[in-house]
């Protein structure tokens, strides 16, 4: 159970525009040349790792250990899996202490950045992905189902991140009010079979935040 790094040259900036609502519209130059000083910002920060481990698939229940993944969400997701992957990544505390920095001093540059490292994780998330597949050549795979989503309890997060024992390989640990702390980390599981049955990506179903979902109340999708 290796920590691996990932380093980013450049943000995804549709993504972040997406986060900070801009949908369709175009940015004028003076919000392109403060997300260009924002992203400057933040590759400096970015301390990107992630780590997992693969798992037998045994009726849920996680071998060596009490966890069980619970919830008739997740146990759809894996169906016709035989083996799951854990799998923490991070930007690292030194973006949150950045956003805290341009919250003082700036709220628009700090919901940028927020918007940004947003993206950034997602993008050190798919990035793990491709990787840890190559040592599964053939295999089929999920996508990554977050802890919190449909009924998959969130409450697990104590007991995931000390399996992956990613407080002490990547700093990664959770707050009593269930939120990661750094706050850019993801915690998510993904399935692997020959035969897998679920969809290959993500649906408004199992989102966490499908009823908050500005892009939902529009009449449009996320991936849109």
């Amino acid at each position: 159970m290796n920590v691996e790094k990932v380093t980013l040259k450049q943000i995804n900036r549709s993504d972040a525009l997406r986060y900070l609502g801009y949908g369709d519209t175009v940015p004028d130059d003076t919000t392109l040349l403060l997300l260009d000083k924002c992203e400057k910002e933040l590759l400096n920060h970015l301390d990107c790792k992630y780590l997992y481990r693969v798992f037998p698939l045994e009726g849920g229940q996680i071998p060596g250990s009490a966890y069980r993944l619970e919830g008739s969400s997740i146990a759809s997701h894996l169906a016709g899996c035989t083996q799951v992957i854990f799998l923490c990544a991070t930007l690292s505390e030194g973006v949150d202490r950045l956003i805290r920095l341009k919250q003082i001093t700036g709220m628009t540059e700090a919901m940028m950045t927020d918007a940004l490292a947003s993206s950034a994780i997602e993008q050190v998330c798919d990035t793990a992905e491709r990787e840890i597949m190559k040592s599964f050549p053939g295999m089929q795979h999920t996508f990554r189902f977050g802890l919190g989503y449909g009924d998959f309890p969130l409450e697990g997060q104590t007991a995931f991140l000390n399996i992956l024992d990613a407080r002490k390989r990547i700093g990664v640990s959770v707050s009593p009010s269930l939120m990661l702390t750094p706050l850019k980390s993801v915690t998510c599981v993904i399935g692997l079979g020959e035969h897998v049955a679920n969809e290959s990506r993500k649906t408004c179903e199992v989102c966490s935040l499908k009823e908050s979902c500005a892009y939902r109340r529009a009449g449009r999708l996320c991936s849109q």
